[in-house]
């Protein structure tokens, strides 16, 4: 089961789609400095994106809105169809509150403007707490099967045990 980012034991792992240098550098000090230990893997466009999205791996995408040849939207769709559990959160400068519904209707976990930074560190574990809790609730769901599986074999196995 996922950890939140403040307990964790490894960093966690983002895949951070941005074609600025400094804004992905400020990303990364907020995101220190407001204590989530993580490891990005900043790419500047589609093809990159697509790859790092084939090798895995990633707790968390981070993604500016508009970029030269790509955007957030289109990003949110390719992971959607791909990983569609892992969080997505954009990160625009640009974004205005039309797109920002938008975003959330095609499947972005949340959106952060890059002039209120200090919201990424909430939504962040806000998104990796529902990872959590999503894992958790799978994993309960799967005992209880199991427990009504076993129920049934057991009913069977003393239906059969009475007619002998």
């Amino acid at each position: 089961m996922p950890h939140s980012p403040a307990c964790r034991s490894s960093p966690l792992q983002i895949l951070h789609l941005e074609d600025n240098p400094d804004d992905a550098a400020l990303i990364r000090y907020h995101l220190k400095s407001g204590g989530i230990s993580c490891t990005a893997t900043c790419v500047h466009n589609r093809a990159d994106f697509v790859a790092a999205l084939e090798r895995g791996g990633f707790d968390l995408i981070l993604s500016d809105h508009t970029l030269p040849d790509f955007d957030g939207l289109s990003a949110i769709s390719l992971v959607r169809a791909k990983c569609p559990d892992l969080p997505f959160i954009l990160v625009s400068g640009t974004m205005g509150e039309d797109f920002a519904i938008d975003s959330l209707r095609s499947g972005a976990t949340d959106y952060v403007l890059k002039m209120r930074l200090s919201r990424l560190v909430p939504a962040v574990r806000r998104a990796m707490h529902e990872v959590a809790e999503r894992a958790e609730r799978r994993r309960l769901e799967a005992q209880f099967i199991e427990a009504q599986k076993m129920e049934v074999i057991g009913q069977l196995a003393a239906g059969v045990a009475h007619d002998f």
